[in-house]
This record gives structure tokens, sequence and C-alpha cells, in this order.
């Protein structure tokens, strides 16, 4: 019986990412997801006034530059913006903040990088 259980334990799938959209009702599309050591209550503040920089006199120039042959990789060029670090995570680059051990991811639609 132990072993039953444990071989399904085993072969069990992950749990699914969890996202929070930021506004309600969605105006935005910005989310956040994988909260570690933060709510979402905590952390769509900064995630949303990061989208409104973004989209506000051309400073997407100023966040990240996608180098190499089309579409190319996003690449940061600003790695803090209030008080939160900002990286890009993993094979398919997940946008992260994060601040002391506290970190979530955002997403959203072409935001916050997006090379195409």
């Amino acid at each position: 019986m132990l072993a039953a259980s444990a071989s399904l334990l085993a072969s069990a799938p992950a749990p699914a990412i969890q996202y929070h959209e930021c506004q309600h009702p969605v105006t935005t599309g910005v989310e956040v997801s994988q909260l570690r050591h933060v709510s979402a209550a905590t952390a769509c503040p900064p995630a949303l006034a990061l989208y409104s920089w973004e989209n506000k006199d051309d400073h997407t120039r100023q966040l990240y530059i996608c180098a190499g042959r089309s579409p190319g990789k996003p690449v940061l060029k600003r790695h803090r913006f209030d008080g939160w670090t900002l990286s890009l995570r993993g094979k398919f680059d997940i946008f992260t903040m994060s601040r002391g051990n506290s970190s979530f991811a955002v997403s959203g639609t072409d935001f916050p990088v997006i090379c195409d």
C-alpha cells in the first residue's frame, strides 16, 4: 500500500501556476504569479507602476533591448525599479521582481518584455 501511494505521488502532475490579475475589471492585462513570500496585494502595485512607467515616454528602450537575430532575446538594461530588483529568469526569460526573500513573476499582453 505504501509503495502504491508513493508511486502515485511521484507521478502526480506539478500544480498549475496561479495567475493574479492586478486590475478588476481588467484594463491593462498585468498579472503576477509565482508569488514567493509576498501577496498579490503587495506584488500588484509595483507591477502596475512598472507597466505605467514603461508605457510612458518610450521608457521601453530604457528597460530592455532585444539582442541578436530577429526576434532577438530580451536583455534588461534597467535592473532596479521602485526598490525592487528586476531580472529575467530561466529558459523562457520570465520577468521577475524581487526584494529580499520576496519575489514574483510579472506578465501581461506585450508586457513587460517582448521581442518579436
